[in-house]
């Protein structure tokens, strides 16, 4: 494995003097695993859109609270009487009129205008006050869910960053293998040539050679997505070129020596909790909202207006009178009966607190076993991988003694694709042994809340 570091370094570097002579090392980016979080972080499509929403929700915040800040309108009215309005009074109440009968007269004239200003002050209304924490609480629920959007990012970037690492370093594995596998039939070839070797031994290693190469494809085509993936996920052009800075070594190594086992996990301070103990509190206050819908409301006004009516058109004329009218007081509604209306939207205000209520106990329990369940598998994840590379080392120990007994002439291309096979089987799962072991660790973090 030091070896495989060393040369996924001098890989790098390798790659690096390409890009420079080429003149597009300026172009690409390079992450550690910490800085490829961080970059997602902030430039995630999830993540941004929930940032959208923490802002929405400071807005909300702002307009609950100017509801009880008073309110000041303006009204503009013109109206032209194409017929004057008749209007009937009794005729007794003119000289000379008999009782029972009645005078039809018209009051007004043909153009009205009025203009005023009205202010308006809440003086109590016991669902502004409970707005006002709605609000609050409802910015607070957006936050968290922000956090938790973060999080869900840290998590998934860590997953697919494990992917490609994983897959580079299996292409690297069978890229050494197939140059020994290709020298190997090459001489093969030769020996048959020469009628020293059989040519079953020689279409063995060219079958063998072949699947190599089809696995290397795969994986390599594999990884090209990765790549691709990872930009995706961290809000990166699909076609910038992004280079990993971490080692699967020094990854490995970052996972076994992990206190994560020990670690001690705080439910009260997991976001999974604090978001459904947050939502809990807002359906808490929904109830108290209606609730409140049962007291009285009380306004305050005061309103100033200006009316002028002519026969003709001449409001602008400053020497034509306009009529002063100016009143204030106060506005009180009593709630006292709606057939049950008010009494159902408690009800279902009530139902609505204790379904989320279970909702919290179900979250609560399922984080506990969560970390339980994450503990085991990442116990679990370590063992074999630990046995796993005891194999891999151990197989190819009998693949190189084998090669070598081939090359003596002692064994057969049958045997020594046998032990291939083998090599080959414990490096698979060698790999998948590595992967899990990353991607328990990666769970078991994002269950502790360390994200």
């Amino acid at each position: 494995m030091v070896m495989a570091s060393k040369l996924i370094k001098a890989g790098v570097i390798f790659l690096s003097a390409i890009f420079i002579s080429e003149g597009v090392y300026s172009q690409a980016l390079s992450f550690n695993l910490k800085e490829a979080q961080d970059y997602a972080v902030k430039n995630s499509y999830n993540v941004r859109n929930a940032q959208f929403d923490v802002d929405i929700a400071r807005k909300t915040v702002k307009e609950n609270l100017s509801y009880g800040f008073p309110q000041i309108d303006a009204t503009v009215d013109y109206s032209y009487f194409i017929a004057i309005p008749t209007q009937l009074i009794p005729a007794e109440f003119m000289p000379g009129g008999e009782p029972g009968e009645f005078i039809e007269l018209q009051f007004g004239l043909k153009n009205n205008f009025t203009g005023g200003i009205t202010l308006n002050q809440l003086i109590f209304d016991g669902r502004y006050f409970i707005g006002l924490e709605y609000a609050r609480i409802f910015e607070q629920v957006s936050m968290e869910s922000l956090e938790k959007s973060e999080e869900d990012v840290k998590e998934t970037i860590t997953q697919t960053y494990y992917n490609i690492l994983v897959g580079e370093e299996g292409i690297r594995i069978l890229d050494s293998t197939l140059v020994i596998l290709e020298k190997t039939r090459y001489e093969t070839g030769e020996m048959y040539k020469e009628g020293f070797a059989e040519k079953t031994d020689y279409d063995q290693l060219t079958l063998t050679v072949t699947d190599i190469q089809n696995s290397i494809n795969s994986l390599k085509r594999q990884n090209e997505i990765g790549y691709k993936l990872l930009n995706y996920q961290m809000g990166i052009s699909l076609d910038q070129l992004v280079i990993l800075t971490e080692t699967l070594d020094g990854l490995i190594e970052q996972a076994t020596a992990s206190a994560l086992l020990d670690q001690q996990f705080n439910l009260e301070q997991h976001v999974d909790y604090r978001l459904i103990s947050s939502q809990e509190q807002m359906k808490y206050l929904s109830l108290k909202n209606e609730r409140a819908a049962y007291y009285p409301t009380l306004n305050g006004f005061i309103f100033v207006q200006e009316n002028a009516q002519r026969n003709e058109f001449n409001f602008l004329d400053p020497s034509e009178p306009w009529y002063l009218s100016s009143a204030t007081g106060i506005s009180m509604k009593i709630p006292i009966f709606s057939s049950g209306y008010r009494k159902s939207r408690v009800s279902q205000a009530k139902i609505d607190l204790e379904k989320i209520q279970n909702t919290k106990q179900q979250v609560a329990d399922g984080l506990l076993l969560s970390i339980t369940q994450s503990r085991s598998e990442f116990r679990t994840a370590v063992e074999n991988y630990i046995r796993e590379k005891q194999n891999v080392d151990l197989s190819l120990e009998i693949y190189k003694k084998t090669l070598t007994k081939y090359n003596e002439g002692v064994a057969t291309s049958v045997e020594l694709t046998q032990q291939h096979n083998q090599f080959f089987d414990s490096e698979r799962k060698y790999f998948q042994t590595v992967f899990s072991l990353l991607d328990a660790k990666n769970r078991l973090d994002k269950a502790l809340g360390n994200y």
